[in-house]
């Protein structure tokens, strides 16, 4: 499921809302972030990076910012057991 807006304002306020800075600093590529702001919805699989840059710049995002899904409940429990195994 995609996120609402408010939540991708949100989630890019990291990064002042640029799309690019985005990119860079998650190593990623301007249009692929573009595209995912166009659909207004992030594979998975970014979804730690993203939450570790934007702490990295003050911004505390979870996982819900992405949208509710099975699949936001599946990388939530994953990123948990992560910070337990790593405490």
């Amino acid at each position: 499921m995609a996120s609402t807006a408010a939540d991708f304002e949100r989630l890019y306020e990291a990064w002042g809302g640029n799309a690019e800075l985005m990119a860079s600093d998650i190593g990623q590529q301007g249009v692929t972030v573009r595209q995912w702001r166009n659909r207004g919805s992030i594979p998975a699989e970014y979804w730690p990076k993203i939450i570790e840059r934007a702490a990295a710049r003050g911004v505390l995002l979870t996982v819900d910012v992405f949208g509710p899904s099975p699949e936001v409940l599946a990388v939530a429990k994953a990123l948990e057991a992560e910070k337990r195994a790593a405490a």
